[in-house]
Order: structure tokens, then sequence, then C-alpha cells
């Protein structure tokens, strides 16, 4: 990858109003491309040329700012339409109107007008000094005027040239007078959550060469110290409402008591009347721009709603923008020779309007996929230079395209759908509601959500840890894991630098969305707090571990909305043995283990063994007592014993030597089977997560390619 050049445009903003002259395009290089660890004569020695270089001694001016509580605008309503159109107006204004502030029509255009990264919500920017205010005030009224009720931060602050290498007054504050208040111990406990050590300790640090005190200081002191402290500006104008810059105007609507509400927010006054299907209903004019939107971009503009909302109308461009004329530019280049983009009817398909077009291809059922980088935050903290905070944001927004876009080619085909006007219409079978600079959020049909998921996750992590190495980020590889699945599900890859993180959430296809995103969000959660902990350095009894950075998953079946009426932590605790020394589940599962569940799951489908006597050994394992385990041991041998030799084979090889007898497990600790031993005392089963996802992993890779709705 090309490493982006800022100097030409931050000499512009210095030089601003007038054109920048050769030799102060070359300083600003000379000052970006400065060693890391220069002692205090280096830098006075720079100030000096900076000082007698025109326009060097201005300053510049760098912007921050984006969405805030995007969770709460987008799935305010409960209706697929609307969350989809606030998320498309959303990543419209992020991607393409705040950028023209700068004047930047494409992302081509990001590095010669000072845009540093417009993705995942945020915008930072350089900005000559005379405008920096200006166009943060910008930002929060262009997220006002489009989407009425979104809330919006936005922050600048002016540095000297020398800080944009080197962090905030670096003449003033240098090693030495680091040093000298960190041997006071009175200020020491201070210094030392700010100048953290990198994690992982680079070479030179382990080995000894270069102090560690210092490298601390050296390691804070780039240009991530300057983002760090917009953020922590951005933070705190968000919740004060006045802090750095004019006091921001929160969009407020009173609802008065002879007011009609708005059907779909229920906060809001209706201020027009929309035809959905064969209904009508009342809106507040920001619950009907979302459904324009969410119209426009499945190329629905057939209806009177968007002229009652003039003089707004929907943004030109947006519909190009979207996510489905992303995918069909993706399947005519890149995904050309995947299955998807080789079916013959792939040019007739159209979006899926709603849930029950995507359940219809999968027995009722959807499947919501939640996705999330780990350690984005260690990451960031890595990053020295303007340039690889760029480099590192279009990364990781292409691994998560890419990502989502080769999982849904390879595991999906159009579909046709035989309506209930009696044509037909061949469909996408799914819904991309956002994808940002390192998460996503999908629908899917259901028998299809698993194989997506870890599609996704694998390519995710090789994508990264490729293009991340070929950076010469300072991140560690994994170290070995010890994996409780002892077969080999998934191709082996190199040790993984960034993981991605997931929440599947299978549903019928009639459950309100603002229903399952809670909860898949809260299975995002658990899979993330398996990732930390592999992560860290040490176990809980503090001592030294193999660190692991890959993700984890974690899922759930919902056969009906009164399944978890809590929490699933809750569910899980009182249902299922959470927390306890004997759990009858294994969930989350890393990448590896999870594939190898999908492996287990078909192996047992192909042997034919009975899904009556599965069901059967569930009810032992859930009414057995905990203090009597080998009760449910003896049935499973039992029944197993009494399986024709097929069947038998196949859960001695994928259940028990794959997950009970492996070498896997610590302490040299043995399973029973179906139990695979946790920790010094503890059991945990793979068997109800086998048989909750067992309806909805294929035996084989095939696609029925027609389907009916009632």
């Amino acid at each position: 990858m090309e490493t982006p050049d800022y100097a030409p445009i931050i000499a512009r903003c210095l030089a601003f109003p007038h054109e920048p002259k050769p030799e102060l395009i070359n300083l600003v290089d000379a000052v970006l491309k400065m060693p890391p660890r220069p002692d205090r004569a280096v830098l006075e020695d720079m100030q000096r040329k900076i000082d007698t270089t025109e326009a060097a001694r201005n300053s510049i001016d760098i912007v921050y700012g984006g969405a805030t509580k995007i969770k709460g605008y987008v799935f305010e309503s409960p209706k697929l339409p609307e969350i989809r159109g606030a998320s498309a107006l959303l990543d419209w204004v992020n991607e393409s109107e705040l950028p023209q502030l700068w004047g930047a029509v494409t992302p081509a255009d990001y590095v010669a007008c000072g845009i540093i990264y417009a993705s995942g919500g945020n915008i930072l920017a350089f900005a000559p000094t005379s405008q920096g205010a200006t166009r943060a005030a910008a930002i929060e009224r262009i997220y006002t005027s489009q989407t009425l009720t979104a809330n919006s931060v936005a922050v600048t602050r002016s540095f000297q040239l020398l800080e944009l290498r080197f962090g905030r007054n670096p003449l003033s504050y240098w090693v030495d007078e680091f040093m000298a208040d960190w041997n006071d111990t009175s200020k020491q406990h201070l210094l030392t959550n700010y100048y953290y050590l990198p994690d992982p300790l680079p070479h030179e640090v382990a080995s000894g060469s270069i102090d560690a005190t210092r490298w601390r200081f050296y390691n804070r002191k780039t240009f991530g110290e300057l983002v760090t402290l917009l953020a922590t500006m951005a933070n705190r104008r968000r919740d004060e409402q006045a802090s750095h810059g004019e006091p921001r105007s929160l969009p407020r609507y009173e609802l008065l008591p002879w007011a009609v509400k708005c059907q779909s927010s229920d906060v809001r006054p209706a201020a027009v009347v929309a035809q959905v299907g064969s209904d009508q209903r009342l809106l507040s004019e920001a619950s009907a721009r979302k459904l324009v939107v969410g119209r426009a971009v499945k190329d629905d503009r057939k209806n009177d709603l968007e002229i009652l909302l003039q003089p707004w109308n929907v943004p030109d461009g947006l519909e190009q923008r979207s996510w489905e004329r992303q995918w069909k530019s993706y399947l005519q280049a890149e995904g050309r020779d995947s299955q998807y983009a080789q079916h013959p009817q792939m040019l007739r398909a159209r979006a899926a309007r709603d849930t029950h077009e995507i359940g219809a291809t999968s027995s009722r059922y959807i499947g919501l996929i939640y996705a999330d980088g780990n350690n984005i935050g260690r990451l960031i903290a890595t990053l020295k230079t303007p340039s690889e905070y760029h480099q590192v944001s279009d990364l990781l927004r292409d691994a998560t395209r890419t990502s989502v876009f080769r999982a849904l080619a390879k595991h999906l085909q159009p579909v046709e759908l035989y309506e209930e006007n009696g044509r037909t219409a061949w469909i996408h079978p799914f819904e991309i509601l956002a994808i940002g600079g390192d998460d996503l959020f999908i629908i899917v049909p259901g028998d299809r959500a698993f194989d997506i998921v870890l599609e996704i996750g694998r390519i995710f992590e090789h994508e990264l840890t490729q293009k991340f190495g070929a950076l010469m980020l300072t991140l560690s590889a994994s170290e070995p894991l010890r994996s409780r699945y002892a077969g080999q599900a998934i191709p082996s890859t190199p040790p993984p630098l960034i993981g991605l993180s997931a929440g599947v959430l299978i549903a019928q296809e009639q459950a309100p969305i603002f229903f399952l995103r809670d909860l898949v969000e809260e299975l995002l959660k658990s899979a993330k707090s398996l990732a930390k902990w592999h992560a860290s350095p040490r176990d809980k009894e503090g001592h030294h571990k193999p660190r692991f950075f890959g993700g984890a998953v974690d899922f759930m079946v919902l056969k009906s909305i009164t399944m978890v009426t809590d929490k699933v932590k809750g569910f899980r605790k009182t249902a299922l043995g959470e927390g306890s020394p004997r759990r009858l589940i294994a969930r989350p599962y890393t990448w590896d283990e999870f594939a190898g569940l999908l492996t287990t799951i078909r192996a047992l489908k192909d042997a034919g063994v009975p899904r009556s006597q599965l069901y059967r050994l569930r009810r032992v394992l859930e009414t057995g007592e905990s203090a009597n385990l080998v009760v449910s041991v003896m049935e499973y041998l039992y029944t197993r014993s009494r399986l024709s030799s097929g069947p038998a084979r196949s859960l001695i090889t994928h259940l028990e030597h794959a997950w009970c007898h492996g070498p896997q497990f610590a302490n040299g600790r043995k399973g029973l089977p179906p139990w695979m031993p946790v920790g010094e005392h503890g059991y945990e089963t793979i068997w109800l997560d086998l048989l909750e996802a067992y309806e909805f992993v294929p035996r084989q890779e095939v696609r029925c390619l027609s389907c009916r709705l009632p």
C-alpha cells in the first residue's frame, strides 16, 4: 500500500489563504519524517528552522467529530424499512456530505483535501486555523439538517507544526522533564496510566537495549496524543452541551397533549400521512425521512411521501452509495467468479423488501449477525502519524466490506419467491444494515447464518493479519491457544494480529427487530469477553498464560419471543448452569472451535445419528443432579452402544475424540463424554449447543432456488 503524503495539504493549511512555497512543503515533510526518539537538541534545531520559514510558525486546526448515540437513532423504530433508511442516511452524511466540507467528492480525494479518515461514523481532518471552528459547527448542523433527531458532536483544536509529529508541547515537556517527574514517587503513579508501555513491548525494550521508562514517554508523544485529546474533547462535549465550542442545539420536539403521536417513534408529533402497503400511518417528519430513504436505497421512489416532505429531498447520490449498489458492483468486479455472480438470475434479482422475504428462504427464520473488531484501541494506540491513521482506517473498512461480501457471495444465491399476486420475483436474500470501520450488522437467512459468520470472521482476521504485517505495525501475533476442539475444521492460517468477535441470533421472521438487536448485542459482548480473556497476559491466579488475539462467537436460536424475557446471561444462569461447575453449554467459542462445532453437526447428520436419541440425552443432561455426573455419562455410553456402527463411529470420532479425549486440556484432565473438563473441577458440554444449532446447519452446501410466500 502506497504511503499517503500529507505534507502538501498541511503546508497549504499553514499558508492559508496563500499557496505554500516549496520550501514550506519540504520543511513539513522533514518534520513528519523525523526519527521517533530525538533528544531535545534535535527538537530545538528543527524548531529554529520552523521559526525562520514563512508560514511554518502558524498553527493548524484538526477537526474531529461524528454521530453519537447511533443505535438510539437507527433502532428507534421497530420497522425494517426505517431502520434501513436511518442507517443509510447516517452513512451518507459521514462518508459523502461531511467530506464535501473539505472539497472531497470520493475517498480518493481524502489525502489531497486533508481528510485523515471519514468512516465508522466519524471524521478526522486538517483545516486552516481560520476554518476549524466553522467546519466543526457545520458537521453538527449537517447531521441535524438531514436527520432532524440524530445527535452529533464535533470539536477542533489548534496545534503547531512540531506537535503533529511529537504530540502536545514537546519543547515545553520532553523526556528529561518526564524522567525527573518519574523519579519523584509522588508523581509516578499519576504518570503511569498516561505514559503507558505499549502492548506488546517492542523488541528493543524487551531485550533491554532501550530503557523501558523512557519508552513510555516516546510511545505516547506522537500524533496519536493529539487524536486522544480530540476524542476526549468530543466525549466531554457530548456530555456537556456548552463544552469546547458554541453551545450545542439539541433537537427537541415537544409532544403537546392534543398532538397526535408518531406511530413509529411514539415520542414526536405526527406531521405527515404515509402509505405503507394498504395501510396509512401517521409519522413525524424524522421518521418519514427514514422511511423515504429506506425505500430509495431499494430503488423504490414511486410514492408521494417524498413530495410531502419537500423542500427536503433524498440527498443526490445516496442511492448510488447504498449497500445494494455496492453489492452489485462487487459482483461485477472482485466477486465476478463467485457462485452468486454466476447464477443465471443474478441480474434480475432485487433487494429483499423486509424480513419476511428473507425468512421465506429459510423456513421462516432469519439470522442477525452483529460483529465488531477486537482490541482496536490497542491498535490505534500504536499509530504514530496521520499517514498510519489513514492507512489503517482504509484497511479496516476494506477488510470488513470484503469479508461480508465474500461470505454472502459464497454461501447465498438469488432466490425465487412466489408472491401473493401470483407473480414470481428473484431476490437477494439478505439485508446489510451497517458496515462501519470495523463493525457490521446484517440479516441473512437463518439456515445460512452460521456458515456466513464463520466465513466473515475467518476472512477478516486473515486479511488484516496479512495487510497489517505489510505495514510493519507494532503488533504481536497470537501465541498458540489450547483449543477445546482437537480436530482441524478450517485451513491453517497465520496467527491473527487483530480479531473479530460476533454475536449470532436466529429467530422467527416476525420477531421485532429492536428486541432482537438487544439480544444479539448481548451475544456480541459475551463473545468479546472471551476474546478479551484470551488476549490477557495473565490468568485468574495471576500466572502468565499464552496470549491469543483472535476473535470469538456466541449464538442463540430463539424459537419464540417468550423464550428469553430478561438478559441472555440471566437466562443461561437459570436454565443452563452458567457460572456453575456443570455448564450445559460451551458457548462462546473461538472461530476454530465454532468451525469444529459445525463440522461435528454435519458429521452426525451425514452418519444418520437419530435425532430422537440426541434429544433424549439432552433431557438427561438437563434434569440430572449437578453432583452426579456419572448418570449422564452412563446414559450417553448406553445410547451410543445401541446405535449401529456408522452413527456410533461418528460419535466416537467427532464428539469424543474431537472434544472430550483430546490432548488439548490443561492439567492432564480428560473429559467424560459428553462432558469436557473446565479448570480444576468443572465440566461443560457442547451437547445443547449442538442441538440448538442442529436445524440451522445444512448438511450440504446447496440452496433451494424457489420458495413460496403464503
